[in-house]
C-alpha cells in the first residue's frame, strides 16, 4: 500500500479502516498506469477487491484536481449501498451524492458533490439533457460492466459510456466485473488496459445436490457432503445444514411469485435458529414493514416472514423494504433471503451458501 503514488491522506484513511495490504489482482491493476489516468477493465472474482481499486482511482483523481467521479451501477439497491459506503470519505473532505430515477439524495446537490452515484438509466438522462456538471467529470466507474451484454440494460450502458467519451475530453473509465466473457473486446472498445484473474481470497466450492448429497467437483477431484433428510422440503434440509454451522443462505429462484412461496415454506423451519434478542429485533423490523394502514398484502406477508428470520427480495419491494431486508441480513438477523437474480447484480451480502433452485427462467 505504501508504494502507491497517491496522497498520503488516502493511505492513512485506508489503514484506519483496516486496509494495509493489497490483494494480488489489485497490485496487478495498479501496475497498469490506472493511477495516471489510463482506462482499465478489471475482471476478477467477487470479494477480490475490485471496488477498492476503483475507489483509490476516484480519490486520487479528485484530490489531484482532475474533476469529479461518476459511479455507474445497474440497480437502485446497489446505488444505495455504494452511496452509504462512500460517505466514509467525508473525513478526507470528499462528498458523495446519489441520483436514482426521480430521487436525489438529500443535502448536497449533484453539481457540488465530488462523487456522484447513479443508475445507468439516470446517467443516460443526465447525458441526454446535457447537465452542465457532466463536463466536470474526470473519472467514470462502470460497475457490473458485464451487463453491457444484457439485452435490456446493455444498450443504455453502452450509449452512456460512448457519449461520455465523446463529450468529456480526457475522461478516464474504470470498468469492473466479476464475470465477463468478452473482456478483451470491451477493453479494446474502451481503449483500456485489461486485468483478468481467477484469484479469490476465499475458495468457492461449487456443487450439485443429488440423492441426499451435495457433490462438489474442483480441480479434477470430487467430494460429497451428506445432507440429513429431516424435513418435507429438501431445500429446507440444505439450508438448515448451513444454519447448523451459524451460516446464512441466499436462495435464487426464477420469479417474484416463487420468492414469496418458497420463503413461506421455509419459515417454520427457521425459528429455532433465532435467539430471543434477534426475535425482538426482527419483530421491530416486521412492525416497520406492516405499520402503514395502506400496506399492500405483499408487504404484510413480508412482515410476517421477517419475524421468522426469512425474507423475499425482488424488484417489487419499495426502497424501505429493500433496505431493511438487506441490512437485517448483513446484521445476521435474517438467516435466509429468497430472491430473484436481480439481487446477484452487485449487492454484497455475507452468505455462507448460495443455492440456485431454478436454473431456467421464463425467457430461456
Amino acid at each position: 500500500m505504501e508504494e502507491l503514488e497517491i496522497n498520503k491522506k488516502i493511505i492513512s484513511h485506508l489503514q484506519t479502516h483496516g486496509i494495509s495490504e493489497l490483494f494480488e489482482p489489485q497490485e496487478t491493476a495498479f501496475k497498469t498506469g490506472v493511477l495516471d489516468g489510463k482506462n482499465l477493465v478489471l475482471a476478477i472474482p467477487t470479494s477480490s477487491g475490485k471496488t477498492l481499486v476503483a475507489e483509490i482511482c476516484m480519490l486520487k483523481a479528485i484530490l489531484d484536481g482532475r474533476g469529479k467521479a461518476l459511479y455507474l451501477v445497474p440497480l437502485k439497491s446497489l446505488a444505495r449501498e455504494k452511496y452509504v459506503d462512500f460517505k466514509k470519505y467525508e473525513d478526507l473532505g470528499i462528498t458523495t451524492a446519489m441520483s436514482v430515477g426521480d430521487f436525489d439524495s438529500p443535502g448536497r446537490s449533484l453539481k457540488d458533490a465530488d462523487i456522484v452515484v447513479v443508475t445507468t438509466e439516470r446517467a443516460d438522462s443526465l447525458v441526454r439533457n446535457k447537465t452542465d456538471w457532466i463536463n466536470d467529470v474526470g473519472i467514470v466507474v462502470a460497475d457490473e460492466i458485464h451487463l453491457i451484454n444484457d439485452a435490456k440494460r446493455g444498450p443504455t450502458l453502452e450509449m452512456v459510456l460512448a457519449k461520455l467519451v465523446q463529450i468529456v475530453e480526457d475522461i478516464q473509465i474504470v470498468a469492473l466485473s466479476a464475470t465477463i466473457s468478452n473482456a478483451d473486446q470491451i477493453a479494446r472498445w474502451l481503449n483500456a488496459e485489461l486485468v483478468k484473474s481467477t484469484w479469490r481470497p476465499v475458495p468457492l466450492n461449487e456443487g450439485v445436490y443429488l440423492d441426499g448429497k451435495i457433490n462438489f467437483y474442483q480441480n479434477g477431484r470430487s467430494r460429497s457432503r451428506e445432507i440429513k433428510r429431516e424435513r418435507k422440503e429438501v431445500l429446507a434440509d440444505i439450508i438448515c445444514d448451513t444454519l447448523d454451522e451459524n451460516g446464512q443462505v441466499l436462495v435464487f429462484v426464477s420469479n417474484r411469485r416463487s420468492t414469496i412461496a418458497v420463503a413461506k415454506k421455509l419459515a417454520p423451519s427457521l425459528r429455532r435458529y433465532i435467539s430471543k434478542d434477534e426475535m425482538y429485533q426482527l419483530a421491530k423490523g416486521a412492525k416497520k414493514i406492516a405499520s402503514s394502514p395502506s400496506a399492500p398484502e405483499a408487504s404484510k406477508t413480508l412482515s410476517r416472514l421477517i419475524a421468522n428470520g426469512v425474507a423475499f427480495h425482488h424488484a417489487g419491494l419499495d426502497n424501505n423494504e429493500r433496505v431493511l431486508v438487506e441490512d437485517y441480513f448483513k446484521d445476521n438477523l435474517l438467516k435466509v433471503i429468497v430472491a430473484t437474480p436481480t439481487l446477484a447484480a452487485g449487492v454484497n451480502l455475507p452468505a455462507r451458501r448460495v443455492i440456485i433452485r431454478d436454473y431456467r427462467r421464463f425467457d430461456q
